[in-house]
């Protein structure tokens, strides 16, 4: 073995020219190098010193002998440690299972991948349908009905379904080797027990809430190993997992559905941030992350050439520098104020109207009603107050502020009635998220009606309460198919996701302004305190110059019948295309106006001739 100084530059493990180059950060005269053979045992003790050390890193450079199949980790003052920069770590293939016996090393190398000419598919915000999941979660019930359930190869298996659905970018929460179950820090036992014959790192056997959610530190560059089949199959012996997740992305691209990551970092550099990212979209082909971090690590993301392309997600974007190609912020704004008018509260129209046609020059805005953190759609409409006894809090955690109604009842109810008012709530919901303007958000199973019993924050429940239930229901089919024709008809009318913002105007000439709003006279929306019902039309030549056709939105969130008034079509009609009540909308006989029951959605579509001048 030769032993040279290394690049720092190269932090982690790389195999650079004929060797690999080893760099660590530590604030420490001395450290050791620690290199394990296949079975993990020690194999070589490299000493660094002041002489390998550049500032704060220490760098090596080996040479001489492979390192395949081999392990290292780092000793410094009689403990070990994992390299942060670590690809891939042994012994964590099994969700929220830690034993006595299991050494968590870092693997010196994975395994060279075949990408067969595959890259990001770079879509635009505008055309995006993104779709929310845990990894585990997603797949890891016995109703998903696949075989390698809660794993990366899970979700290839769903990749059907969600073509299906029409999704084109899900978004994993952490599936990076978050620590689950406080496994890593307890790597500090003496040295001399880890290196003999049957040795192990010993850890805290006390119970320990499994952190289902991952948004805790960890080892940011290893996908992580219990999302793998691979690794979740204990066999005494390592595999390479992170092929699974390379084959999940691309299989997915195949299907034209990008994979968006979230990364919870805490306190760690911009740095060590900007690179991480970098290797994701560059070792595994993300196509974005939603991040959690600092400003000025946000900033340094937004303005990084190599992720020019990256989908860069946050809390929020808006006002900063950047450009829109890339920068998107989560609109919580777009939630609550949804979530409000679907429940009936007093004075939100004009935030309604205002907040579902934002679409903000220099950032994508997501929109969604549901999110992982709070109450699913199903729960949404079906409990008026959280119920998080299972966490161990005493239900003190969670979201109080949910903006939610229960139709009548808390939790689950056999009256007919609440039922039928429960499942058109969910499409109106589901309305006002995919025909408003910016890039909508659908959490994993709110499409068929999942529920978590009103848990509103089950992120340390691992169960089949916070799996998604995939079992066929009447009322979950009816869902499903509003969902899915929803999506068909925002992906088929550009106005419905145009890239830019609408202007209220006539722009072109046509009779009809982009966007205009009204009530129970046309033209003329009333947005008092009291008033509960508004119409959204939308002129179709602005995204198609071909389509002369119009799209009305008939919003009727009050628990009385309101009439809409159409404005007139010439050498046209008017006719309902959809409708969240089963007994659907009304127009009467001179086609000027529609009457929409109480608590539903009404979308109608009318047609013109574009030379035909409109009186408003």
């Amino acid at each position: 073995m030769l032993i040279n100084k290394g690049n720092p530059l190269l932090m982690g493990c790389n195999q650079y020219k004929d060797g690999y180059n080893f760099s660590y950060e530590a604030e420490c005269d001395n450290a050791a190098l620690l290199i394990f053979d296949a079975h993990m045992r020690l194999k070589e003790r490299i000493e660094l010193d002041n002489s390998m050390k550049f500032g704060n890193i220490f760098s090596v450079y080996l040479s001489g002998k492979k390192l395949d199949k081999c392990f290292y980790c780092y000793e410094i003052d009689g403990q070990a440690y994992i390299d942060p920069y670590a690809k891939a770590i042994t012994n964590c293939g099994r969700f929220g299972i830690k034993e006595e016996e299991d050494r968590y090393l870092a693997a010196v190398d994975i395994t060279d991948y075949d990408w067969e000419g595959d890259r990001p598919l770079n879509l635009d915000y505008s055309d995006c349908i993104f779709y929310k999941m845990n990894v585990r979660g997603f797949t890891k019930s016995r109703t998903s009905k696949v075989r390698d359930k809660g794993t990366f190869a899970g979700i290839v298996n769903k990749i059907p379904y969600l073509k299906e659905l029409g999704i084109t970018t899900i978004e994993l929460q952490p599936a990076y080797e978050f620590d689950e179950t406080g496994r890593f820090p307890q790597l500090s036992d003496s040295l001399l027990s880890k290196y003999g014959a049957g040795s192990h790192y010993s850890v805290d056997k006390n119970v320990q809430k499994v952190n289902y959610w991952g948004y805790v530190g960890g080892f940011y560059f290893a996908p992580k190993a219990s999302y793998s089949s691979m690794a979740s199959r204990h066999e005494g012996i390592f595999r390479d997992y992170t092929v699974e997740f390379k084959d999940m992305v691309k299989a997915l691209h195949r299907n034209g559905i990008e994979v968006v990551m979230e990364m919870f970092f805490t306190d760690e550099s911009t740095g060590f941030i900007l690179q991480c990212v970098r290797h994701w979209v560059t070792e595994y082909h993300i196509d974005g992350v939603h991040v959690y971090c600092d400003e000025s690590a946000l900033k340094a993301l937004s303005q990084d050439a190599l992720l020019s392309d990256t989908k860069i997600i946050t809390v929020y974007w808006g006002g900063k520098t950047g450009t829109r190609k890339h920068m998107a912020g989560y609109n919580n704004d777009f939630q609550n104020i949804a979530r409000r008018l679907l429940k009936g509260d007093e004075n939100m129209l004009g935030e309604f109207a205002a907040i579902s046609r934002k679409n903000e020059s220099n950032s994508a805005s997501i929109n969604y009603i549901a999110n992982n953190n709070g109450f699913t759609l199903h729960d949404l409409v079906s409990f008026d107050r959280k119920h998080n006894e299972l966490n161990g809090e005493n239900n003190r955690d969670g979201e109080n502020f949910n903006f939610s109604w229960n139709c009548g009842e808390e939790g689950a109810t056999r009256k007919r009635r609440i039922k039928e008012l429960r499942l058109r709530q969910m499409k109106n919901a589901l309305a006002m998220v995919l025909l408003s303007a910016g890039t909508p958000l659908i959490l994993a199973g709110d499409e068929f009606g999942n529920s978590q019993n009103g848990n509103n924050n089950p992120y340390c429940v691992d169960s089949e309460l916070s799996w998604v239930n995939w079992k066929d229901t009447r009322e979950g089919k009816e869902i499903l198919e509003w969902t899915k024709e929803l999506i068909k008809l925002r992906l088929r009318k550009r106005i419905l996701h145009m890239p830019q913002s609408l202007t209220l105007s006539d722009r072109v000439s046509c009779g009809y302004p982009d966007i205009s709003y009204h009530g129970s006279n046309a033209w003329y929306a009333q947005m008092n305190t009291y008033d509960r019902h508004i119409g959204v039309m939308y002129s179709c030549v602005y995204g198609d110059e071909e389509d002369h056709s119009l799209i009305y939105v008939a919003y009727n969130m009050h628990w009385e019948t309101h009439d809409f008034a159409l404005p007139k079509v010439e050498k046209g009609s008017w006719k309902v295309i959809m409708d969240s009540n089963i007994s659907g909308a009304v127009i009467d006989d001179a086609c000027r106006n529609v009457r929409v029951e109480p608590r539903s959605v009404s979308i109608l579509i009318g047609t013109y001739e574009l030379s035909a001048k409109k009186e408003k």
